[in-house]
């Protein structure tokens, strides 16, 4: 009785100091994750498309309307809501509305990914040191392509959290816990909250990496089975519908949301906004450069698979699947930018980690040493990179900064401004949310009610629109170039 005693005991102490060592690691992932995406977080100015999405954020707070971005009246049927709840529950709680808390969204994000990834890998791998438990994370943390989304306040980087999530959910519960059937029903609802953020496309990424593992599994009549995929697809559409049932209650049809994912999804495919050769571009040079230094791990697989351990061979092919399929689909569509693929990027770190369990040297040197003196390379990259660029960003291409600065002067102390068929979302959040020169913006949809507003009124228009307004010769005319476009402001007199 002693001995059993003595041998739970010790048990016991390794458990300990094993769940010790685990959340000193998780510990050490949120500490590098905030070091290295925080400095400079809120320096320049919104880019791309992170205006739009605050700024239809901070409405939803303005008017206490969640269930539809909406802007003006004007309903935005493109993006499903969930990133601007996430968006508006982060401007709500810090009561703050500066570029820094809405990309703090975006790098806590990415971090809780590395965390998931970190308690999936300990899972399935078992790691014996915290060298081999924070591979995957770390990889993860410190992929540019990563690095970049999470430094901006757009859907990607909460995006690929849902998809990470319940895709390594679902292999995780089927695959090691042999919960098959709660596999399939949990992974569906985290699925259905995916398409809330950014429509059916967070499916495809699941469906690549599924079939041809259950095929090679030799267990795709799963696809077929009511307890298993049928839940999946239950608990996907329970949630999705549930939105669409709330809309139709206050009188929103689906259709109209239907036939806007359908346009989307039809531009992405037809290179509108994006060359073939840049498109190639993107997915050849541009990926190295995205993924470096952790792509070149991957040649190790051209010399040996993982296949000793059942598991970690399964986690190789269900990630192989994931991140390889993945490339490939969005190669297909010219329209495709190279972001689309970031949710397969926790199955690229898991493939990058792998070698590193059985490879002991790298070009002769400990393969130990090459991987952290390459997280500290990329590390330092970065500060010195921000360090550097920002600051010569701030003066020379803060557009939206400075344009809200010179309409403000503009402006002469009046505190409305109307918008002519011209809806500038970055203008619009630096005027009204970020700097405070306005109270309220007026937009006006048709190009000739422009021709009746009040004197003394200044109005906002893009100057190829404006020529459907009747200008009278007494008006002040004010051309403005804002970024790449060129409006005009107007001061009726």
């Amino acid at each position: 009785c002693s001995l059993d005693c003595a041998n739970m005991l010790e048990d016991r102490v390794e458990e300990n100091m094993s769940t010790k060592k685990f959340l000193f690691g998780i510990l050490f992932l949120i500490l590098f994750g905030l070091l290295l995406y925080l400095p400079f977080l809120g320096v320049i100015e919104f880019r791309g498309e992170e205006g739009r999405r605050v700024v239809y954020a901070l409405y939803m707070l303005e008017t206490k309307k969640f269930l539809i971005p909406t802007l003006f009246g004007e309903a935005y049927f493109t993006k499903p809501p969930l990133f601007n709840w996430v968006l508006a529950g982060a401007f709500y709680v810090f009561q703050n509305y500066s570029e820094f808390t809405a990309r703090f969204v975006s790098s806590l994000s990415v971090i809780s990914t590395s965390l998931l990834l970190a308690l999936f890998w300990k899972n399935i791998v078992k790691p014996t040191s915290l060298y081999i438990l924070l591979l995957p994370s770390l990889i993860y943390l410190t992929t540019p392509d990563v690095i970049d989304k999470a430094l901006r306040a757009e859907i990607d980087a909460f995006y690929s959290f849902l998809v990470s999530l319940y895709v390594y959910l679902w292999f995780y519960l089927y695959e090691i816990k042999q919960r098959k059937s709660l596999a399939y029903l949990l992974a569906g609802i985290v699925a259905g909250f995916s398409i809330l953020t950014k429509t059916f496309q967070g499916l495809i990424f699941f469906y690549l990496a599924l079939i041809p593992y259950l095929f090679t599994e030799k267990t795709l009549y799963d696809l077929f089975k009511i307890n298993r995929h049928f839940l999946f697809l239950l608990g996907a559409f329970f949630v999705f519908f549930s939105w669409i049932l709330a809309l139709h209650i206050n009188g929103i049809e689906a259709k109209e949301i239907l036939l806007s994912w359908i346009a989307e999804y039809k531009s992405a495919a037809s290179a509108k906004e994006m060359t073939p050769s840049q498109h190639f571009f993107a997915f050849t040079i541009g990926a190295v450069f995205s993924l470096s230094p952790w792509l070149f791990f991957l040649i190790f697989y051209f010399k040996s698979l993982p296949k000793d351990d059942i598991y970690l061979y399964k986690l190789f092919k269900f990630s192989f699947f994931l991140f390889f399929f993945s490339y490939i689909f969005h190669l297909l569509f010219l329209g495709a930018r190279f972001r689309y693929i970031m949710p397969s990027l926790s199955g690229f770190a898991f493939l990058c980690a792998m070698p590193l369990l059985y490879k002991e040297k790298i070009l002769s040197l400990p393969a130990k040493k090459i991987f952290i003196l390459l997280v500290i390379f990329v590390f330092l990259g970065k500060q010195i990179y921000s360090f550097v660029y920002y600051p010569y960003h701030v003066k020379n291409m803060n557009y939206f900064r400075n344009s809200a600065l010179k309409v403000a002067e503009l402006l002469q102390g009046k505190r409305t401004l109307y918008l002519c068929k011209a809806i500038p979302h970055h203008l619009i959040y630096y005027m009204k949310y970020r700097y405070h020169f306005v109270d309220e913006f007026i937009y006006i949809k048709e190009l000739k009610d422009c021709q009746n507003l009040p004197h003394g009124a200044f109005a906002l228009a893009e100057k190829n629109s404006a020529e459907g307004i009747k200008l009278s010769v007494n008006w002040e005319i004010i051309p403005l170039k804002i970024r790449k476009k060129d409006y005009l402001l107007i001061k009726v007199q």
